[in-house]
């Protein structure tokens, strides 16, 4: 059995993205241990078969929303929707799910127009955690 080393990571987006139909690359890293988070791709690739946290928070301004697909491989595992038609809102979500090695984790903007990204506050983010090695 190979040893295991602790896997987590906590990214930001620091640029707005209008429209639909975008890959979102987190690329203000705070945290990457273990490197399965790749910056430049938007992509963590599971180094381990196991069950893994992610949380991912998104953010729109009124009359706008931002909904976001969270992607195992090829297939939406969960959707994130952000927004309101009144006011700024914030929407996060965190989800459980078991990865073979190699398999990657994305989140990508399939409807809406608008996610707004405010450095600041750190927002919106995305996250990971290997909770356990199967």
């Amino acid at each position: 059995m190979k040893a295991v080393k602790p896997v987590v990571f906590l990214a930001m987006l620091t640029t707005t993205v209008t429209g639909h139909d975008h890959y979102i690359h987190f690329d203000e890293v705070r945290l990457n241990v273990g490197n399965a988070y790749n910056p430049i791709h938007g992509v963590f690739v599971a180094p381990y078969n196991g069950t893994y946290q992610f949380t991912l928070t998104g953010c729109s301004y009124d009359a706008h929303i931002a909904v976001l697909n969270i992607f195992v491989n090829t297939v939406v595992y969960d959707t994130l929707l952000a927004g309101d038609q009144n006011y700024t809102e914030c929407s996060s979500k965190t989800i459980y799910v078991s990865l073979k090695e190699n398999d990657d984790v994305f989140v990508k903007m399939s409807g809406g127009d608008y996610l707004c990204a405010n450095r600041g506050f750190g927002l919106p983010s995305f996250g990971g955690v290997l909770l356990s090695v199967e």
